[in-house]
């Protein structure tokens, strides 16, 4: 699907940073000469999944700054967009400016495919960013990235049964549940056993493809067994970072004895005569009161106010084990290595990812921006339940292990943590798939 945006309208923008000059610079797509543009029109290609970052609203207030932008517009399914970006961006008609999932920043910059955006960040901007985004949309030194949201998972849950069976459940960071202590609050909510269950205390996950496994929300559990503060040769240092810190290998850090340990627990879940949730997907489980806990995102504040169930729901954070910790990660914005315009599409991106545009863009959307100040100047941001979101992204927040190979390490990891779920031998599963990840990870 493709279309151009020319309309001046301002969505959901009060003001932005100003292109500079540079904006209106002449290019081999620039349309021709007028008063207001003496150097002509630039038209930026852009590419984006469906209903997704840049937005058009995003566009149309970058344009509301220089009317010598223009943005032409092509957009795929989500789920083809790593493939098309792919085709595209190495080609001679790669696009301007690309929208895609920030885990895959280091993928694209090792391949030559971004253009580092450093000397185009404000003053301030390191200072400012959330350090998981900084971390996450960097490789070897520079920042291909600026990011614009960010997300995390949060145990959501049903108040009426938590209090009906006298559970009292953590409204803080400070106060977070240990997994132990989540798991006896799953056995006493839970309604039923064995076959025989009809309330679950922990829904199904719906992320993914709807298994368990999810590297996303599954290897939090192993990771947050670790410590980051421990020394570093320690396993209990490994199994926090899940990967070697140059990305060399994971044997040692994915297969320690704490993730082993983890991951049995892990797997006690969904087996056996405790079993507190189902390895078969079960939509809505939540808001279908069919579960008494559910993990999720950020988004589910948005799903549950929009369903208002008959019932009065909360958030608490996240469980763990002994280091709190949440994978981040969302769509974001880079600009093209191969684009014809440089400077017009990376003030463009970094326009829409700072400042007013950022701060309007994450008040309008319901999101929790990578920028401190922006979410300083949003009032729902400093408000429960969103205060567990914030509080989780800047404090505990981590990227899903920064690797060039990452789309191959979460599909592995993914594979052994779903076939852990479903009962195979957990130090097996965890040392096939270092044997699958590590060769790909020194070629």
């Amino acid at each position: 699907m493709n279309r151009k945006l020319k309309s001046l309208t301002v969505v959901g923008a009060t003001s932005v940073i100003a292109l500079v000059a540079s904006g209106c610079s002449a290019g081999t797509d620039s349309g021709p000469a007028t008063a207001e543009c003496p150097d002509g029109v630039v038209t930026l290609s852009v590419l984006r999944a469906e209903n997704s970052s840049p937005t058009d609203a995003q566009l149309e207030a970058v344009q509301a700054t220089s009317t010598c932008v223009e943005f032409d517009v092509s957009e795929v399914p989500f789920g083809q967009l790593a493939e098309k970006i792919a085709v595209t961006a190495s080609s001679s008609n790669a696009p301007d400016i690309i929208g895609y999932d920030s885990p895959d920043t280091q993928s694209y910059a090792s391949q030559g495919l971004l253009l580092p955006l450093d000397t185009y960040l404000p003053e301030g901007w390191y200072e400012d960013v959330a350090e998981a985004t900084l971390a996450e949309n960097s490789w070897e030194g520079n920042v291909y990235s600026p990011g614009m949201q960010q997300d995390a998972l949060a145990l959501y849950y049903n108040k009426d049964m938590t209090d009906s069976a006298g559970i009292e459940v953590p409204s803080t960071l400070e106060d977070a549940w240990t997994w132990p202590e989540a798991l006896e609050a799953f056995k006493t909510c839970q309604q039923g056993a064995g076959e025989d269950i009809t309330v679950f205390g922990l829904a199904p996950s719906r992320l993914g493809n709807g298994t368990p496994g999810f590297a996303y929300r599954d290897l939090l559990f192993a990771r947050s067994a670790g410590d980051p503060d421990a020394d570093e040769d320690s396993s209990a240092y490994k199994t926090y970072w899940a990967l070697a810190p140059d990305g060399s290998s994971t044997d040692g850090w994915l297969n320690t004895p704490e993730a082993i340990e983890a991951d049995l627990w892990y797997q006690a879940l969904f087996n056996g005569p405790e079993a507190v949730t189902s390895k078969t997907g079960l939509p809505n489980a939540l808001i279908d009161g069919k579960a008494c806990f559910d993990i999720e995102v950020g988004s589910m504040i948005g799903t549950l106010t929009k369903a208002d169930p008959d019932f009065e729901w909360a958030v608490s954070p996240l469980p763990y084990f002994e280091t709190p910790i949440v994978h981040t990660g969302a769509v974001t914005v880079g600009v093209s290595a191969r684009t014809a315009h440089p400077d017009v599409a990376a003030e463009a991106v970094v326009a829409m990812s700072t400042g007013d545009l950022l701060t309007e863009f994450s008040r309008e959307n319901l999101r929790v921006p990578v920028l401190k100040s922006s979410v300083a100047e949003i009032d729902f941001l400093n408000e429960y339940p969103y205060t567990i979101l914030v509080g989780e992204i800047q404090e505990w927040g981590q990227p899903r292990p920064p690797s060039p190979s990452f789309t191959q390490y979460n599909q592995y990891v993914t594979e052994a943590l779903r076939d852990i779920a479903y009962g195979s031998d957990v130090e097996d599963s965890l040392n096939k798939a270092v044997e699958q990840i590590d060769p790909l990870l020194n070629r």
